[in-house]
């Protein structure tokens, strides 16, 4: 029995629940959020859904956290969305203070879970949950930019998505790193292709934030390639991705993405595999993301002072 709790149901919520029981990765699911009647309709709709399609899946829609127990893995995206010309960072203070009050009442009721954080910015916002939940917490990290890297050069060279591999690493968002000596065509090194890294690079930065421009916001490449996580979590698949996972840096828990095999363990981590640039770039990113983390804690901090 796979149990999963999903902490927020906006439109990529309700993307990643669809996606991830649709997969088969989920027996049981309890959907929350704090909008009134929004889980019980959601609910409903669900259940049309897989009345049709023969899903048995047991699935409760409910505004009470406290449903949320017993989960093997729970969730998370609740918080406020990024909008039009805002960066991930801009949300830092708001959706940490969420975190917050979601690690105290989350953590006691679901002892052993994993947690599985999506609200942006994704990488500090599970380094926050995990700092005052003390569980073991995830972050989607660079595996959507992954994809987006992968179908960008398929398209570019005319081949299957499915003779493209290769992984980007770091912080998730406009910092993060293409990873170049994982990526390989038909199993050949990317440097006997004639692709320009320069656009592969802008293209996995830039493109969403045109989607939000155009379509309000990224749906459906982060919600199915999100619920993938969670099918390789929960049905044991030990696959390869880039997601972000906890390492000590400087005294901190702080998360930043290199290749891993997830499983309902996680690990071994790739990252002693890649070549000495792109463990640079991984060192770098770390530093980057440790340096704006402290800062935007001290913002977090002052903000949550007495005035």
């Amino acid at each position: 029995m796979s149990k999963v709790g999903f902490i927020g149901v906006g439109k990529i919520g309700q993307t990643i629940v669809y996606s991830s029981i649709v997969s088969g990765a989920v027996d049981e699911a309890v959907i929350y959020d704090i909008i009134p009647e929004l889980p019980e309709k959601f609910e409903h709709e669900l259940r049309h859904a897989f009345a049709t399609k023969g899903i048995k899946t047991e699935i409760l829609g409910t505004n009470n956290l406290d449903d949320v127990a017993g989960m093997d893995m729970v969730v998370i995206s609740a918080g406020k969305p990024r909008k039009p010309g805002m960066s991930r960072r801009d949300l830092f203070v708001d959706n940490a203070k969420i975190m917050m009050d979601l690690a105290g009442k989350l953590a006691p009721k679901n002892p052993g879970a994993i947690y599985l954080m999506v609200a942006n910015p994704v990488d500090m916002m599970a380094s926050v949950f995990m700092k005052y939940s003390k569980e073991y917490t995830i972050s989607t990290g660079d595996q959507v930019e992954t994809m987006r890297m992968r179908s960008y050069i398929a398209k570019k060279l005319k081949v299957p998505v499915t003779q493209v591999d290769g992984f980007v690493g770091g912080e998730h968002g406009e910092d993060a790193v293409v990873l170049w000596s994982t990526v390989k065509v038909k199993g050949k090194p990317i440097d006997n292709f004639n692709i320009n890294k320069q656009e592969v690079e802008d293209y996995v930065k830039k493109i969403p934030g045109e989607i939000i421009r155009v379509m309000g916001g990224t749906t459906w490449g982060p919600g199915t390639i999100i619920a993938d996580i969670i099918k390789a979590v929960s049905l044991n698949e030990n696959r390869v991705m880039s997601i972000a996972t906890p390492r000590q840096y400087e005294g901190q828990i702080i998360h930043v993405s290199s290749p891993i095999v997830v499983s309902s363990s996680i690990g071994p981590s790739l990252e002693t595999l890649l070549d000495e640039k792109d463990r640079w770039h991984l060192n770098s990113a770390m530093k980057d993301f440790y340096e704006a983390y402290m800062e935007n804690m001290k913002q977090l901090e002052q903000s949550l002072k007495p005035t």
